[in-house]
């Protein structure tokens, strides 16, 4: 997948941010639905990341919540996966503190057998 354009001095685009935001974590994707999964729940922890922390508490809490029920998940599943969002979150700030953009929706297409990250955002308000 692409990387951002920051070593050649140009603006990175919302897709590259969040491949940087979400290197090593989207590569644990077995096949593209996987990595699709991923990258979604990494643009919720990038969104998450907009709100201003004590709002961040309750969403993360809420998702972690909805995830229980839809999948009912084990206490260790739970923890797992808002460690996981936890590191997202923290990889956003520490890359991207000002960068208030929503992103609406992402999918990975297939370009000549090479996987590109496609973002679709808007202003964070």
């Amino acid at each position: 997948m692409r990387r951002d354009k920051t070593s050649t001095g140009e603006k990175p685009t919302v897709s590259e941010m969040i491949l940087r935001m979400a290197e090593g974590f989207l590569a644990m994707g077995k096949d593209l639905e996987h990595k699709e999964n991923l990258l979604r729940f990494a643009c919720t922890a990038w969104n998450i990341a907009c709100f201003k922390h004590p709002k961040r508490h309750s969403l993360l809490s809420r998702y972690v919540e909805q995830f229980r029920k839809t999948n009912n998940a084990s206490e260790v599943a739970c923890k797992n996966l808002e460690d996981d969002m936890g590191q997202l979150i923290e990889e956003k700030d520490r890359l991207y503190p000002h960068v208030m953009i929503r992103i609406l929706d992402s999918k990975i297409e297939l370009i000549d057998g090479k996987e590109h990250v496609v973002v679709t955002s808007t202003p964070f308000v």
